[in-house]
């Protein structure tokens, strides 16, 4: 007689890989969305300081005259002098001014000088699009745990890419070609999730891939091979020590005539200021690799000292994943590009948070009702609070007088209180078992903030309209009219599922 056993099998790789993605997924989630939403301001920071600026009247780039740098210099001296670390950046066909950059904080304060003129430029304080960069890679909470943390989380973010794929990879073909957008509300949510996440997964994983690889240092050492032209500087100076007894600074003009014929012309990027030496950093820009070459030069003399280029394998490799990852030397359209895809992340991340939690929600029993309220909160007030919250700082720009003396920080509080506002409203909302309500009710928020901001520019800028090139502007409104329009288009979807409850 033949006995029949039970074969039992563990969980299948798709299984396990659910779970992982499921946890990891919603875990780091939170979190990268942050990361995503600020990133993708991020791609047109210079563009947004512009917008935040709306005095600046623009210019042709022009090399720096004699006058110009004289001026810069005489205020990095000042500045100096307070004990300050001061750097100056040189006109660029995307900021045709030359900037004072003083570190303050987790913002910068720049002061704005004609190249030609060496007039110092009137221009309202601002935060500007910094404000969006540093949160995108420090998440305001410090060059040193800030990192880390974003370090760690791009790794979850690889490790949900891959298990997303393992779980779809199957149906990927139908959920591709069936887009149901009217369907029923997880069908709908999961069809935008697997778009999303699969049309724009090359540039997801490039951007997860060179971004971890770009602060690899904190977490695994690193050791670039740094080649050096010409003699040293002074034994035991530093390039970061603070500016106590500085020597004068030399004449400018001629230190970045050397510099171009090492660099090239529109190669130089900015300037540091150690107390012997002035260097002369290559231009971000200049190509697609992000250097860190440098020309130094005698503070007292203004003779070159030395050049610096990194030519080992890991620092050539490090600099294309970092130049990859900013894409400074990226033009215009490439930029739109970037931009488009990072908007596409992150409705892959507010996507994937919204289904995590309908699975949830339908299992969920009394005892789980607060880890439920809390998840739903905090996924509302991050998917659709941060982004208000980005867009009320560009509201407090143009609202807070240009006068004011701490508008920086003013402008640096208002993303904070506004995303505070959102997520205690979204969690009011939660405990009272009306989230979709709460979805739909800052939805319209967001809506109205973004589709109302071309005007509110209007409004505030028109006594300078006839003497600025308007592209800058135009490019910021027109962004936040078409994103303004998704918002309400999904608005007319929440209508739709909040009927749908009240039917049921």
């Amino acid at each position: 007689m033949n006995t029949a056993r039970a074969v039992t099998s563990g969980p299948s790789l798709r299984t396990r890989m659910g779970w992982l993605h499921a946890w990891v997924g919603f875990v780091c989630g939170l979190l990268l969305l942050c990361i995503f939403i600020t990133g993708t301001l991020a791609v047109f920071d210079t563009e947004i300081t512009r917008w935040m600026q709306p005095e600046f009247t623009g210019g042709s780039l022009a090399r720096p005259s004699d006058a110009a740098l004289a001026r810069a210099s005489a205020l990095v001296s000042e500045q100096e002098a307070q004990h300050h670390r001061v750097s100056v950046t040189l006109p660029s066909a995307r900021d045709p001014v030359l900037r004072v950059v003083q570190p303050e904080g987790m913002d910068v304060i720049t002061t704005a000088i004609d190249p030609v003129t060496g007039e110092v430029l009137n221009l309202r304080k601002t935060v500007g699009g910094t404000l969006f960069f540093r949160f995108h890679y420090t998440l305001r909470m410090g060059r040193m745990f800030g990192v880390v943390l974003v370090e760690a989380l791009g790794i979850g973010l690889l490790v949900t890419l891959g298990s997303g794929l393992v779980i779809h990879l199957r149906a990927l073909v139908p959920n591709l070609v069936m887009f149901r957008p009217n369907g029923a509300s997880p069908r709908a949510w999961m069809d935008a999730h697997v778009i999303a996440a699969v049309l724009f997964l090359p540039f997801t994983f490039m951007v997860a891939w060179t971004g971890v690889v770009i602060h690899a240092d904190r977490i695994f050492p690193f050791t670039a091979e740094a080649h050096q032209e010409g003699g040293g500087g002074p034994p035991g100076r530093g390039q970061h020590e603070y500016h106590r007894d500085a020597l004068p600074i030399p004449a400018l003009g001629p230190i970045l005539d050397d510099a171009t014929q090492l660099f090239g012309e529109g190669g130089s990027g900015f300037l540091q200021f150690s107390p012997y030496s002035v260097s002369v950093m290559r231009s971000d820009a200049s190509t697609l690799a992000q250097t860190r070459d440098r020309a130094e030069y005698d503070r007292r003399t203004g003779e070159r000292l030395k050049v610096t280029r990194q030519r080992s394998g890991p620092a050539q490799t490090r600099q294309v994943m970092t130049g990859l990852h900013m894409a400074h030397w990226a033009p215009t359209p490439m930029r739109w590009l970037y931009f488009l895809s990072g908007i596409a992340g992150s409705v892959m991340f507010g996507t994937g948070l919204v289904m995590f939690l309908l699975k949830r929600r339908r299992t969920a029993t009394s005892r789980h009702f607060l880890a439920l309220v809390l998840a739903e909160g905090l996924t509302l007030g991050t998917v659709i609070g941060l982004p208000a919250a980005c867009a009320a700082v560009l509201w407090a720009n143009r609202l807070v007088p240009a006068t004011l003396t701490d508008r920086m920080a003013t402008e640096s509080t208002c993303l904070f209180l506004m995303w505070g506002a959102c997520i205690a409203h979204a969690l009011a909302r939660a405990l009272q078992k009306h989230v979709l309500h709460g979805w739909r009710e800052q939805a319209a928020l967001l809506a109205a903030l973004l589709c109302l901001l071309p005007a509110l520019d209007i409004a505030t800028r028109w006594q300078w309209l006839g003497q600025q090139k308007q592209w800058d502007y135009l490019g910021v409104d027109a962004a936040a009219l078409m994103l303004g329009l998704m918002v309400l288009r999904g608005c007319v979807f929440l209508d739709r599922s909040i009927k749908r409850e009240i039917v049921k």
